[in-house]
Protein backbone atom coordinates (compact mmCIF):
# COMPACT_ATOMS: atom_id res chain seq x y z
CA UNK A 1 0.00 0.00 0.00
CA UNK A 2 2.94 2.48 0.70
CA UNK A 3 4.28 2.05 -2.66
CA UNK A 4 1.10 2.15 -4.04
CA UNK A 5 1.08 5.88 -2.25
CA UNK A 6 4.49 6.61 -3.57
CA UNK A 7 3.44 5.62 -7.05
CA UNK A 8 -0.05 8.20 -7.11
CA UNK A 9 2.14 11.07 -5.40
CA UNK A 10 4.71 10.67 -8.37
CA UNK A 11 2.36 10.99 -10.78
CA UNK A 12 0.59 13.83 -9.00
CA UNK A 13 3.65 15.46 -8.91
CA UNK A 14 4.51 14.70 -12.48
CA UNK A 15 1.50 16.61 -13.80
CA UNK A 16 1.16 19.58 -11.26
CA UNK A 17 3.86 20.69 -9.01
CA UNK A 18 1.84 21.55 -5.52
CA UNK A 19 5.07 23.19 -4.61
CA UNK A 20 5.12 26.11 -7.07
CA UNK A 21 1.23 26.21 -7.67
CA UNK A 22 1.33 26.96 -3.67
CA UNK A 23 3.59 29.64 -4.58
CA UNK A 24 1.55 30.80 -7.64
CA UNK A 25 -1.56 31.12 -5.64
CA UNK A 26 0.56 33.01 -2.75
CA UNK A 27 2.01 35.21 -5.39
CA UNK A 28 -1.68 36.12 -6.99
CA UNK A 29 -2.78 37.24 -3.17
CA UNK A 30 0.51 39.22 -3.02
CA UNK A 31 -0.94 41.16 -6.36
CA UNK A 32 -4.78 40.92 -5.80
CA UNK A 33 -4.98 42.33 -2.41
CA UNK A 34 -2.99 45.81 -2.68
CA UNK A 35 -4.55 46.47 -5.62
CA UNK A 36 -8.40 45.99 -3.86
CA UNK A 37 -6.86 47.95 -0.85
CA UNK A 38 -5.96 50.82 -3.36
CA UNK A 39 -8.90 50.32 -5.46
CA UNK A 40 -10.89 50.63 -1.89
CA UNK A 41 -9.31 53.37 -0.95
CA UNK A 42 -10.03 55.48 -4.93
CA UNK A 43 -14.00 55.03 -4.36
CA UNK A 44 -14.06 56.12 -0.74
CA UNK A 45 -12.05 59.12 -1.54
CA UNK A 46 -13.24 60.04 -4.98
CA UNK A 47 -17.18 59.79 -6.67
CA UNK A 48 -16.27 56.98 -9.20
CA UNK A 49 -19.11 54.81 -10.20
CA UNK A 50 -19.33 52.08 -7.85
CA UNK A 51 -20.42 50.19 -11.28
CA UNK A 52 -17.42 49.80 -12.21
CA UNK A 53 -16.38 47.85 -9.32
CA UNK A 54 -17.07 44.24 -11.01
CA UNK A 55 -14.76 45.60 -14.06
CA UNK A 56 -11.80 46.31 -11.43
CA UNK A 57 -12.32 43.17 -9.68
CA UNK A 58 -12.46 41.28 -13.18
CA UNK A 59 -8.82 42.90 -14.63
CA UNK A 60 -7.28 42.33 -11.39
CA UNK A 61 -8.44 38.69 -11.34
CA UNK A 62 -7.02 37.94 -14.36
CA UNK A 63 -3.73 40.17 -13.66
CA UNK A 64 -2.92 37.84 -10.86
CA UNK A 65 -3.93 34.65 -12.14
CA UNK A 66 -1.81 35.29 -15.16
CA UNK A 67 1.30 36.64 -13.49
CA UNK A 68 0.89 33.83 -10.76
CA UNK A 69 0.04 30.99 -13.48
CA UNK A 70 3.09 32.06 -15.29
CA UNK A 71 5.50 32.30 -12.31
CA UNK A 72 4.01 29.01 -11.22
CA UNK A 73 5.00 27.28 -14.21
CA UNK A 74 8.56 29.00 -15.64
CA UNK A 75 10.51 25.96 -14.04
CA UNK A 76 8.15 23.03 -14.98
CA UNK A 77 9.77 20.97 -17.82
CA UNK A 78 6.18 20.06 -19.01
CA UNK A 79 2.21 20.07 -18.44
CA UNK A 80 2.07 24.30 -17.61
CA UNK A 81 -1.32 24.49 -18.69
CA UNK A 82 -2.00 22.19 -16.19
CA UNK A 83 0.13 23.56 -13.54
CA UNK A 84 -1.59 27.32 -14.55
CA UNK A 85 -5.37 25.99 -14.40
CA UNK A 86 -4.88 24.52 -11.10
CA UNK A 87 -3.54 28.02 -10.14
CA UNK A 88 -6.30 29.48 -11.61
CA UNK A 89 -8.88 27.38 -10.16
CA UNK A 90 -7.32 27.48 -6.86
CA UNK A 91 -7.36 31.26 -6.81
CA UNK A 92 -10.66 31.81 -7.91
CA UNK A 93 -12.00 29.34 -5.67
CA UNK A 94 -10.80 30.89 -2.64
CA UNK A 95 -11.63 33.97 -3.91
CA UNK A 96 -15.22 33.19 -4.37
CA UNK A 97 -15.64 31.58 -0.84
CA UNK A 98 -13.89 34.48 0.81
CA UNK A 99 -16.68 36.89 -0.75
CA UNK A 100 -19.33 34.06 -0.03
CA UNK A 101 -18.46 34.50 3.17
CA UNK A 102 -17.99 38.29 3.33
CA UNK A 103 -21.09 38.87 1.71
CA UNK A 104 -22.92 35.85 4.05
CA UNK A 105 -24.60 34.85 0.59
CA UNK A 106 -22.80 31.36 -0.69
CA UNK A 107 -24.51 30.82 -4.20
CA UNK A 108 -23.04 30.37 -7.12
CA UNK A 109 -24.92 31.53 -10.36
CA UNK A 110 -24.03 31.99 -13.68
CA UNK A 111 -21.11 35.12 -12.80
CA UNK A 112 -19.30 32.65 -10.54
CA UNK A 113 -19.36 29.96 -13.03
CA UNK A 114 -18.50 32.07 -15.44
CA UNK A 115 -15.77 33.02 -13.06
CA UNK A 116 -14.15 29.93 -12.81
CA UNK A 117 -13.63 29.61 -16.52
CA UNK A 118 -12.06 32.84 -17.37
CA UNK A 119 -10.04 32.16 -14.13
CA UNK A 120 -8.89 28.29 -15.49
CA UNK A 121 -8.53 29.91 -19.06
CA UNK A 122 -6.25 32.83 -18.12
CA UNK A 123 -4.99 30.21 -15.75
CA UNK A 124 -3.68 27.79 -19.16
CA UNK A 125 -2.81 30.67 -20.94
CA UNK A 126 0.00 31.97 -18.31
CA UNK A 127 1.09 28.35 -17.93
CA UNK A 128 1.51 28.44 -21.67
CA UNK A 129 3.57 31.20 -21.03
CA UNK A 130 5.69 30.77 -18.00
CA UNK A 131 6.84 27.03 -19.36
CA UNK A 132 7.88 28.72 -22.46
CA UNK A 133 9.85 31.84 -20.99
CA UNK A 134 12.99 29.72 -20.34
Amino acid sequence: MAGQTTGIKKSLDEHVNLIRVAKGIILSFLITLPCFFMFALFLTYTDFPEKYTSIAVFITTVISVLVASAYSTKNVKHKGWMNGCFVGLVYVTVLYLASSIVDKNFMLNISGLLTFCIGAIVGCIGGILGINMK
